[in-house]
């Protein structure tokens, strides 16, 4: 098993769903394991998602890339090699995520941080990842500025984080 010491937060950027018939965003799911896999596929073979997790507007929660296995997700290939991806459906770039979906996903994230025993101030926003060349970052808005960082900061806090020594979540 890989170590596995971070977990970086994505959102889609998309639409919650494929419409009317995709309510749980489970069709988009899909779309985005196919757009990956399709990407993926010549230089690694049975690559499953760019995400180890998804986390749909009704909660539910989609399984994408094993955890086991490297996920490409954030632009820096140190930090790939030791973090889960966790990615909401939605464009939290323009809209602010469901009550449902907030619940599933702190609910996922202090399961997933209790597990593999990931410091709190190692979850971290996509935004927040450095650059591979300028170890600056910012080099994206994602997850977007309606995502509820320091909600879901203080809600695994409550679940039982510690402190932590930087503020990984700033919005």
């Amino acid at each position: 098993m890989r170590p596995l010491t971070h977990m970086v937060l994505h959102h889609s950027a998309t639409d919650a769903t494929l419409g009317n018939g995709d309510p749980e965003g489970a069709a988009l799911w899909a779309a985005i394991k196919h757009n990956h896999q399709r990407h993926w596929a010549k230089a690694v073979p049975g690559y499953i998602c760019d995400y180890h997790f998804g986390v749909g507007p009704t909660g539910i929660v989609f399984a994408g890339q094993p955890p086991a296995m490297v996920a490409f997700n954030c632009g820096n290939a140190r930090l790939n090699a030791v973090s889960i991806a966790v990615c909401f459906l939605g464009n939290f770039q323009v809209a602010r995520m469901p009550a449902a979906q907030y619940s599933a996903g702190v609910q996922l994230l202090s399961s997933l941080y209790a597990h593999y025993n990931i410091p709190l101030s190692h979850i971290m926003l996509h935004r927040e990842v450095p650059d591979e060349r300028t170890g600056i970052p910012g080099f994206t808005a994602c997850p977007g500025r309606w995502f509820p960082c320091v909600a879901i900061r203080a809600a695994l806090q409550e679940h039982g984080g510690g402190a932590s020594s930087r503020t990984a979540m700033t919005r």
